[in-house]
């Protein structure tokens, strides 16, 4: 779906007739009404929600930790404070002022996220994969170092701690970040024709 607005109003139908849905546009699954409606049409089926890692790159290590007592999720969104400017950071937070790497926002994925319904997809996937998005934590953070958006994630489970840290490539503030979203995508695809499943 290529808008929020698209996936809450059409989803649930969608699913309900038997198509398999792979949304990219999670933010609008921060309504909590929203969220209720899919995934239960999901969970009635006969359609299923798949959901891509998108700019994460891989959603399996949180799925999995979910099964050995995750108890803490933090995921940061890290970019310069220009390419922050072009979000609805702009108004949230006094770009200018920032000289080194800094967090200018923090709170649950679904409390942030939803200030950002354009730019935190992946931090919803990340919520979903995981503790929820009551329970996630989000930080966006501001690095006038950085060229290019950036992702961290903070595992603690049963099994131990993991850190993990996802680059893009070096692009202007305007352009487009060309991340992992298109081989998430590609790669669900793929999987889904595979003989052998990796």
């Amino acid at each position: 779906c290529a808008l929020a607005s698209v996936l809450a109003e059409i989803g649930p139908d969608l699913l309900a007739a038997g198509i398999d849905l792979v949304p990219l546009s999670l933010t609008a699954l921060c309504d909590p009404v929203v969220e209720r409606r899919i995934l239960a049409a999901a969970g009635t089926g006969p359609g299923r929600l798949e959901l891509a890692p998108g700019a994460v790159g891989s959603l399996d290590l949180l799925a999995t930790a979910r099964e050995e007592g995750l108890r803490r999720v933090i995921y940061r969104q890290l970019k310069s404070p220009e390419m922050w400017k072009l979000t609805p950071a702009a108004r949230l937070a006094d770009l200018d002022a920032i000289d080194r790497r800094s967090v200018f926002l923090s709170g649950s994925v679904r409390q942030v996220a939803r200030l950002f319904p354009n730019n935190l997809n992946s931090s919803v996937g990340v919520a979903l994969a995981g503790l929820g998005l009551d329970e996630t934590e989000l930080e966006l953070v501001a690095d006038p170092a950085l060229s290019e958006t950036a992702h961290e994630l903070e595992i603690e489970a049963g099994a131990g701690k993991v850190r993990l840290s996802v680059g893009g490539r070096e692009v202007a503030p305007d352009g487009d970040p060309a991340d992992y979203t298109t081989s998430s995508l590609i790669r669900i695809v793929r999987r889904r024709l595979a003989r052998v499943r990796i």
